[in-house]
């Protein structure tokens, strides 16, 4: 089974990058969409308004010539000033309406308009407003209003004061009707979102295809690092095989302790830096999605044991005690050569940060889960601990929260990552529970096959 981290990583990658491509320009679609409705909207309705404005004050003016001319402020408008009032694209109807209530002028292009509008001004709409939009009832066909299909139309209208020596004698109501212009920004509010939602996925395909463009020198510049340090490990373990070699027989011969002591110094910077090789080698196998596991059945609590043996001179020699809490025997179906560096790796790193006098604690147990079972695996200890803003990175390569510490403990901050990449090529996870003074724990869940 490969592994699959690193492409993931580069999906994410991908991912984010599209999410940022799209989302700069859906902004910019957005206020595109936004600016253009608004200034259409302004633009059409500032024009309809602008419109019965100017047909109300020219009419006003007619009627206030009239009325300042006129000795009798209660006299219906004669015939003359009647003519000059006329129904257009631009007037659905206009109403004289004086002081008393009665309508002194008034035609419409619809009958049934009036006693709606009278309806209206007697519940106080249009006063004291410079223009106002209402809903009327109309009719298809006005001269068959019994069989004809009616609906809703909406209108502007305006009302405008008629005065005689200073006191108002009537009001002038002239309405629009604006259904069309109403509906037209229904259907143009549609088209432009239909538009949108077409140029949002346009929007995404070309992020998507920008992303993936952007992505693959990144990819092939990781491929040639990788293959880089898989060679230059595999080249370096020969060499080094050789030096540790070469060494082990000089410390066969007589030497003064300043000798001794150098070669010593040799020896372990050489099994410090094989090991750096090998851990290097490993890493790039799996990224390279060569690793895979071998599945076997083994007892678990015999490999423990060996672990805890194999590590417990490391232990010693800071005086920390260790112990194993497993059953007496575990048999599983899973990689033991796995399971034996996954264990060695968080005891090290165990042994590693507990100061002496510690104590260590390694638990191993198999639990059933949702038809399965799994296989628990506990490293607690009551060491340094780890800072709460170094837990998100703990398992990442060559990070190391105490760089002097891992330094002169001979870290390299690639442990814990093997770590999570085992765990995470057998389906598993790990994580990791600690408070700074007071030691940590780290959990381990890995389904096994049934």
């Amino acid at each position: 089974m490969p592994n699959a981290s690193v492409p993931n990583v580069f999906d994410r990658m991908q991912r984010k990058l599209t999410l940022q491509y799209s989302g700069v320009l859906i902004v910019f679609l957005t206020l595109f969409v936004i600016i253009v409705y608004a200034l259409l909207y302004l633009l059409i309705w500032n024009d309809q308004r602008a419109r019965l404005t100017k047909l109300a004050d020219s009419e006003i003016r007619i009627l206030q010539a009239w009325a300042n001319q006129d000795s009798n402020p209660n006299r219906l408008p004669p015939r003359e000033i009647e003519d000059k009032f006329s129904i257009s694209a631009d007037q659905s109807f206009y109403y004289l309406i004086a002081e008393s209530g009665n309508v002194q002028l008034g035609d419409e292009t619809q009958s049934e308009l009036r006693a709606q509008v009278m309806a209206l001004i007697g519940q106080g709409h249009f006063h004291g407003k410079s223009m106002e939009k209402v809903t009327l009832q109309t009719f298809d066909d006005p001269n068959a209003r019994d069989t004809a299909v009616g609906g809703s139309a909406n209108f502007l209208v305006v009302d405008r004061d008629l005065q005689w020596q200073g006191k108002r004698i009537g009001k002038l109501y002239v309405g629009k009707e604006v259904t069309f212009q109403h509906n037209l920004f229904r259907y143009l509010l549609a088209v432009l979102v239909g538009l949108a939602l077409a140029f949002f996925a346009l929007a995404l395909w070309l992020s998507h295809y920008m992303s993936r463009k952007a992505i693959v020198p990144v990819a092939h510049a990781y491929q040639r690092q990788r293959e880089f340090v898989a060679d230059a490990s595999h080249e370096l373990r020969t060499p080094l095989s050789v030096l540790t070699t070469s060494m082990e027989a000089l410390e066969l011969e007589d030497r003064d302790p300043f000798e001794r002591k150098v070669l010593d110094g040799m020896k372990a910077e050489a099994r410090a830096m094989t090991k750096l090789t090998g851990e290097l080698l490993q890493l790039a196998r799996s990224d390279s999605g060569d690793d895979r596991l071998a599945f076997a059945r083994f007892d678990a609590t015999a490999a423990a044991l060996g672990v805890v043996e194999k590590l417990r001179p490391m232990a010693q020699a800071k005086s920390l005690v260790v112990e194993l809490d497993t059953p007496s025997e575990l048999v599983i179906d899973w990689d033991r050569e796995k399971m034996t560096q996954l264990l060695v790796l968080l005891l090290e790193n165990a042994i590693k940060y507990t100061p002496e006098g510690g104590r260590v604690v390694v638990r191993l147990a198999v639990v059933p889960e949702k038809g399965g079972r799994v296989l628990t695996i506990e490293v607690q200890d009551n060491g340094i601990g780890i800072a709460a803003e170094a837990l998100p990175r703990i398992f990442d390569r060559f990070y190391r929260q105490d760089k002097a510490r891992s330094r002169q403990s001979g870290g390299h901050g690639l442990g814990l990552a093997i770590a999570k990449q085992i765990v995470e090529l057998g389906r598993g996870t790990i994580r990791v529970n600690s408070e700074e003074g007071a030691g940590s724990t780290f959990q381990v869940r890995i389904p096994l096959q049934a």
